[in-house]
């Protein structure tokens, strides 16, 4: 199973990416496949800025725009038979208290992949989902700032890594 990283998706649907093709291919080809939460949301900030796509969407369903992300994101997670999983529960972490695991997670590994927020959220989500019994075996991105987390990523949580380019 792999975790799919956001811009896997985004490389997939833009006909000005290079990497369009083999993002794609990725996409069919793969059979088992799982997002997060983070995605979703990711997802929705991207389709949301593309206020033309938004709005001749919701007036094609007779919806609103806030309508017509929520069938963008479900067609695309339909296109790609792209699976979501939630997390929940908090977690306690030493002086802040209980936090939300997702959250609490990439504080506790922010010292050691230092990577960017949204990057550091998606292994985090994948690390939650695999401790959850998901048989996650690889993250694949299309974001090169995950190639500094290759060693740790399998070292500490067992999860391989593939960036397209």
């Amino acid at each position: 199973m792999s975790y799919i990283d956001t811009s896997i998706i985004v490389a997939a649907l833009d006909p000005q990416d290079p990497r369009l093709k083999k993002a794609r291919a990725l996409l069919e080809e793969e059979e088992n496949k799982i997002i997060s939460e983070i995605v979703l949301a990711e997802l929705a900030s991207i389709i949301a800025r593309r206020e033309e796509i938004t709005a001749s969407m919701a007036n094609k369903l007779g919806t609103t725009r806030e309508e017509a992300v929520v069938a963008i994101l479900l067609y695309i997670l339909h296109r790609f038979k792209l699976r979501y999983k939630t997390t929940e529960g908090t977690a306690r972490l030493p002086l802040l208290g209980r936090v939300q695991k997702p959250i609490a997670t990439a504080i506790e590994l922010a010292p050691r992949a230092r990577l960017r927020t949204l990057d550091l959220l998606h292994i985090a989500y994948a690390k939650l989902i695999k401790d959850e019994g998901e048989p996650i075996q690889r993250i694949i991105t299309a974001d090169s700032n995950f190639e500094k987390t290759r060693e740790m990523l399998k070292e500490e949580i067992g999860i391989d890594l593939h960036v397209i380019t």
